[in-house]
């Protein structure tokens, strides 16, 4: 399948599947970062409430 048929495919999703192809697609570069799974570590482990969001504000960051 070519990008351009993916494209068009993706045009035809829901807000909701367009939000969870993008979290994927977002969380595939992620993977590829170096280091990335030691600072994701990091930050699950972060007790200091003052450096947590909450699920709105993940939204509105993903869904930009």
């Amino acid at each position: 399948m070519s990008v351009n048929e993916l494209q068009d495919q993706m045009a035809k999703l829901s807000l909701e599947d367009r939000r969870q192809l993008t979290a994927f697609l977002v969380s595939l570069r992620h993977q590829e970062l170096a280091g990335y799974k030691e600072s994701l570590a990091k930050k699950i482990d972060d007790t200091n409430e003052a450096n947590w969001i909450s699920l709105e504000e993940f939204d509105r960051r993903v869904s930009a």
